[in-house]
């Protein structure tokens, strides 16, 4: 049991560690995408973009052509902003990896726990003899 235990934790501590690597990198792609103003030029060819019929399926076009609007609009009022926020981003990458070491000591912490919780009760399991 404690070895399922200890299984557990390492797989659960290699897919934090792949989700804060995959954050950190969605994190510096995105500033540099804000500084250099291709986000601003991908919204805007979002929100020229035609909604194609096989969409009107699944999602109502009224709502998809408010959302075009929202984010015209978005980039409208904060055109000036953009590049000061993707230079303020640069400091979310080491906090990502702050947020990574907590939640890796506390995954480390409930592995010991459980694994101490495991020796507690097989301590005061009843035993059984034989003969």
């Amino acid at each position: 049991m404690k070895i399922l235990i200890w299984s557990v934790s390492l797989m659960l501590a290699f897919l934090w560690t792949g989700a804060a690597w995959a954050a950190a990198l969605f994190v510096r792609w995105s500033g540099q995408a804000l500084v250099s103003g291709s986000a601003e030029a991908a919204g805007r060819a979002a929100a020229a973009w035609p909604v194609p019929p096989w969409l009107s399926l699944w999602v109502d076009p009224a709502w998809l052509k408010a959302a075009q609007d929202t984010m015209r609009w978005s980039l409208d009022a904060f055109q000036g902003w953009l590049p000061g926020v993707g230079a303020a981003v640069g400091w979310l990458v080491p906090l990502v990896w702050v947020a990574w070491g907590f939640g890796l000591a506390m995954l480390v912490a409930l592995a010991v726990l459980a694994h101490w919780g495991l020796a507690r009760a097989r301590a005061f399991a009843p035993r059984t003899t034989t003969g």
